[in-house]
């Protein structure tokens, strides 16, 4: 968890700061210097201590292919567009597969100061607590939250909207 707490001190720094926001592909596809930088930091940081590692990376690694080896797979800041915005919710996002499969995962948001981490067989945990499902078993006793970034893809808002509006009535919230 070094690596992560590294990354976390980097976002919350640039959380608090003025930030050089670039367009990636999309108006709504940003990238900014603390997404790179905290990409390059998560890699080196984790390359130190498991140098046989492969990585993929959202800014800097993103068209290496998946294999069977050990690599890990980082989003440095998974919600650049809320963290631009100031909007609290975004995380750094990475997983490790071996064989194609995840077997271990740490998502953190460190303006929240939220790491949730799971192990492949052995569940997952928010701050060290771990975490179990609801036992709500009948969608009228559902709470149902969403968020999407529909800008990139013309055409899913109003997908979107017509499938959440005929959630709407048959939830708790």
């Amino acid at each position: 968890m070094e690596a992560i707490d590294k990354a976390s001190e980097m976002v919350l720094k640039g959380f608090e700061t003025t930030k050089t926001v670039e367009l990636k592909s999309a108006s709504c596809d940003l990238v900014t210097e603390f997404d790179r930088n905290t990409e390059l930091l998560l890699i080196q940081t984790l390359s130190q201590a498991f140098p046989d590692h492969k990585f993929i990376g959202e800014e800097t690694t993103g068209r290496i292919k998946l294999t069977e080896q050990p690599t890990w797979i980082i989003d440095p800041i998974d919600g650049t567009t809320n963290f631009v915005h100031g909007y609290p919710h975004c995380a750094i996002s990475v997983g490790l597969s071996v064989d194609k499969v995840i077997i271990i995962g740490a998502v953190c948001n460190p303006i929240m100061k939220q790491q949730f981490t799971a192990i492949k067989g052995r569940g997952s945990f928010l701050n060290g607590v771990k975490l179990s499902t609801s036992k709500v078993e009948e969608l009228k006793e559902a709470l149902v939250g969403l968020e999407i970034s529909i800008g990139a893809f013309p055409g899913l808002a109003e997908l979107f909207t017509k499938r959440y509006r005929s959630c709407i009535p048959r939830v708790q919230g």
